[in-house]
């Protein structure tokens, strides 16, 4: 694919997250489509991954139509420390589905360090949604990450950890090892069977990420309505989540008053969480902007536009390029 103008080209933002992936196209006229389809994230939902894969490449090239794509895919699956297998994966499935473009690929931490305004290429990012994750850059263009091992290795504090240790918490609560809490009750009905039913149905999935993700609002809900178990499960969550962000800001250069941005669907789903999550960030470790990002497509799309400020070549800046961030052309 040769360079493309920016002004004519279809720019496309992926935010591939672990649960669902949302695709914002924007055509040169400024029409915009956007679409939300399940997990690319072959760890989520195993071959359907690769299906997804190639619906979504597909789409957008009936959405660009004759324009060049230029696009931003942010993905979860991505493992910046062995990155090729899914650099691999994406290149296939672009070419399958007949998609030219010329994409940024990263983490999807990392657009939030440029696709939100207060951070700017200072600050550090903070996602807490199916799992979690901690990205920083200071201005001498260091980057530091914690987490994002998937849920066997981190991801403490997010929906996967928070899930878990409430089904565990009802089980115990059932059978007279833990203390009494609503989790008892509302994870029968929401399973719609018994407790040890549900905890052996999802056990015996191939793929329990979202199964466990799923119960993560239960907990929430228990804490708003002042179950003591709930809250602890969601104060040691948010410990982890100030853990991630403190052991990152170590490595970098940030002085006090640092901005932060959260995202992710349990502080969008659970705002007194995030507001307890920010409130810590600020008393703990003298965070200053603690913004909380709920579009993001939208984040990554601006991430996109910083890259093409000024009509600039699509490019990943020298603090990621070949470390977070790779540049894919099909």
């Amino acid at each position: 694919m040769r360079a493309a103008d920016p002004g004519a080209a279809t720019l496309v933002a992926i935010d591939a997250g672990g649960s669902h992936t949302r695709v914002l196209a924007v055509r040169p006229d400024g029409s915009r489509e956007h679409r939300v389809r399940p997990s690319v994230n072959p760890h989520a939902t195993g071959p359907a991954a690769d299906r997804t894969l190639h619906e979504v490449f597909a789409g957008i090239g009936v959405a660009a139509g004759a324009a060049p794509v230029l696009g931003w895919l942010a993905s979860a699956a991505l493992d910046p420390e062995d990155p090729e297998p899914e650099l691999t994966r994406l290149r296939r499935a672009a070419e399958a589905a007949g998609l030219s473009a010329r994409l940024v690929v990263s983490n999807d931490v990392v657009p939030l360090l440029w696709g939100v305004p207060a951070l700017a290429g200072a600050g550090i990012a903070l996602v807490c949604g199916t799992g979690s994750g901690f990205l920083g850059v200071d201005r001498r263009g260091t980057v530091a990450r914690a987490g994002g091992c998937e849920y066997l290795g981190s991801d403490e504090g997010g929906a996967v950890d928070i899930g878990r240790q409430g089904l565990c918490a009802a089980v115990r609560a059932l059978d007279g090892r833990g203390p009494r809490t609503a989790l008892v009750s509302l994870l029968t009905r929401a399973g719609g069977s018994t407790l040890p039913a549900l905890a052996r149905a999802i056990a015996a999935q191939p793929y329990p990420k979202q199964r466990l993700a799923d119960l993560a609002p239960l907990v929430c809900a228990g804490w708003r309505d002042g179950d003591a178990v709930c809250a602890d499960i969601l104060d040691r969550a948010a410990t982890e989540l100030v853990t991630g962000v403190r052991a990152v800001r170590r490595r970098l250069s940030l002085p006090a008053g640092f901005a932060v941005a959260t995202v992710g669907g349990v502080f969008s789903g659970c705002p007194p969480f995030q507001a307890m999550v920010a409130d810590r960030l600020r008393a703990d470790l003298g965070a200053g902007h603690v913004e909380q990002v709920d579009t993001s497509a939208e984040t990554v799309l601006g991430a996109l536009r910083h890259l093409l400020t000024d009509g600039r070549p699509l490019a990943v800046p020298a603090a990621i390029d070949g470390r977070h961030a790779w540049i894919l052309t099909t």
